[in-house]
């Protein structure tokens, strides 16, 4: 049974503007980006809290875990509902079926002395879309089904600690592997022809970060992953094949402001290197245009903001973020345009759960609103 998931936030179907003379989802997508909100959290601020934001900013600023005071964890579940308005004037006739749950992340770590060392499980790119009705092959309009799925999933070992001399900063490291798996099938026309692809790998990963307080109410938090060189194989349209995927580099900035002991906000700004990205094996065999994969040459940044007001004693916490692509150099893809948040926390002494909705638009070709997304997130979490 396919696995039940979500494609990250519509993204990966970077290619998959179903187009008469371009039916397919490129494989090679799923290393672009990490525009997958992880966390309720990182979803409600539109990731506003990635470069100070506590335990929620782990995977993309480890040094944020050494606010840790004890033992702490969560994990989290998010389910997508998306619209894809391009699909209409595609030209084809098409419908898109995406699986909306997906197991996004979880982490547990403990203190000891000054330094907090874990564990970390994140999933920050998934897709899994299936088509399906009419398109145009060799000049006239047969059915069709393509079911593509892929992701990234990364398993980390992570330890920080504080610094100074009255530990009001933090330096922390995020390492281990990341695996990466994609697969394609389809039938063009329907029942007569069945092609399949599918390829996996695993390489390391790292990440490092820093905090710094220069106030009692001000945190700074800059963090940086580099991108993993993966080897992947597998059959490639009845071939075995070899190729390479490297995965975007990201670097994070950002600062956390506690305005009172209720009001706290956030800002961050994040740089994903697209123009980095790499992917050496395409989805089309070798006679329909080779095993190129044409990589970008503009990176993407995003600014968000976002704030929380805790209510009840700090028992109840709300949250609201948004946030918007300020480097809009994309035109040939489905990119990140926008994006606004809303959460809430409760707090039942040592545990809490939390929910957010997110709405995300994306531009398509240039053209903003051609795919909007709404998530759904719930974290349940620990602080002994």
């Amino acid at each position: 049974m396919r696995t039940v998931a979500l494609m990250i936030s519509v993204m990966f179907v970077v290619c998959g503007a179903v187009r008469a003379d371009d039916p397919r989802t490129t494989l090679g997508d799923i290393p672009r980006t990490y525009s997958h909100y992880l966390n309720a959290q990182e979803a409600a601020l539109c990731r506003a809290n990635a470069g100070a934001g506590g335990l929620s900013a782990y995977f993309l600023n480890p040094a944020c875990i050494a606010e840790v005071a004890g033992v702490a964890g969560q994990a989290t579940a998010r389910f997508n509902v998306k619209n894809r308005d391009y699909l209409s004037d595609s030209g084809d006739y098409l419908d898109a079926a995406d699986d909306g749950f997906l197991f996004a992340q979880a982490v547990a770590v403990k203190r000891s002395g000054e330094v907090v060392f874990g564990f970390g499980y994140s999933a920050p790119a998934y897709r899994s879309v299936e088509y399906t009705g009419f398109q145009y092959h060799e000049g006239s309009l047969e059915a069709y089904e393509g079911d593509f799925t892929g992701g990234l999933r990364f398993f980390e070992v992570l330890t920080a600690t504080t610094i100074g001399s009255h530990g009001q900063g933090a330096v922390g490291l995020a390492a281990g592997i990341v695996g990466l798996n994609e697969d394609a099938s389809e039938s063009v026309p329907v029942g007569q022809s069945l092609e399949r692809a599918t390829i996996d790998g695993m390489a390391a990963s790292v990440a490092v970060g820093l905090t710094f307080d220069p106030t009692d109410r001000i945190r700074l938090g800059l963090g940086y992953r580099w991108g993993s060189r993966i080897d992947v194989d597998g059959e490639w349209y009845r071939e075995q094949r070899q190729g390479e995927s490297e995965t975007e580099p990201v670097t994070v900035a950002g600062v956390r402001y506690r305005a009172s002991d209720a009001i706290t906000c956030y800002a961050s700004y994040v740089q994903e290197g697209w123009d980095r990205v790499k992917s050496t094996l395409a989805a089309y065999p070798e006679d329909e245009g080779g095993l190129d994969w044409d990589p970008f040459t503009k990176s993407i940044g995003t600014l968000a903001v976002g704030g929380e007001v805790a209510l009840m004693n700090g028992r109840v916490v709300v949250r609201a973020g948004a946030s918007k692509q300020i480097r809009d150099d994309i035109c040939t893809a489905i990119v990140p345009a926008s994006a606004v948040g809303f959460g809430v926390v409760v707090g039942f002494d040592q545990y809490l759960v939390e929910g957010s909705v997110v709405r995300e638009v994306f531009a398509e070709d240039g053209v903003s609103g051609r795919v909007v997304n709404y998530g759904l997130y719930g974290t349940v979490g620990y602080a002994f």
